[in-house]
């Protein structure tokens, strides 16, 4: 009985922080105007989560949300932006794909891009747990993102299932995006992504 009562005020304090940590999300980006505040807001919330997962402790979540926001302010919109101009440039590519006639080039093509949007979309799964958890230089965060995404297979595999879960849940009971929003999703990859971390001395 005894730990069944904790098991049940664990996921409650569990859920009251992911319903915490979302409004600090959006207020943070708020303060940003979301233009240079999204993505130093989605680190922190990242970097709160790392703590909350890997200590599972009472944590003063604005304050630790806030130092977070300021620390990782430059360089969350720099690699933000890059990664986002990197997307919108693989998705003009595809809508191109498509107006051209010749079979061969196209597919040609639409192969390459297929598999560097594949490699794009392996890489954002795990480069915003990597930012948080490791201090690396700044271009070896994708590509031990990806390394990480292809040598943890099941985690990967893992990690999209209970994504596409969460956007289940999402699409079918709408209030929980304004409950849990961003923070539902960050817990469930940084999850998973704490799962498969090797030891930065490990790191190739």
């Amino acid at each position: 009985m005894i730990d069944s009562s904790r098991w049940y005020i664990r996921l409650g304090n569990l859920g009251f922080n992911l319903v915490v940590l979302n409004l600090l999300w959006i207020l943070f980006s708020f303060l940003g105007l979301f233009v240079l505040g999204v993505f130093p807001a989605t680190a922190a919330l990242f970097s709160v989560l790392r703590q909350l997962i890997m200590e599972d402790d009472d944590l003063p979540l604005f304050k630790l949300f806030f130092d977070k926001y300021k620390s990782e302010f430059i360089m969350s919109n720099l690699m933000g932006y890059i990664f986002l101009s990197v997307g919108i440039i693989l998705y003009i590519d595809f809508r191109v794909l498509q107006l051209l006639d010749n079979n061969f080039i196209q597919l040609t093509l639409a192969s390459i891009t297929f598999v560097i949007a594949f490699v794009y979309l392996l890489i954002l799964l795990f480069i915003l747990p990597i930012f948080v958890h490791f201090d690396l230089k700044f271009w070896q965060y994708p590509k031990h993102a990806l390394i990480l995404a292809i040598a943890r297979p099941f985690q990967t595999l893992y990690m999209i299932i209970a994504l596409a879960i969460v956007l289940f849940l999402y699409m079918n009971f709408t209030v929980l995006i304004f409950v849990f929003g961003m923070s539902l999703i960050s817990f469930v990859m940084m999850k998973v992504a704490s799962i498969s971390f090797p030891k930065k001395d490990d790191l190739p």
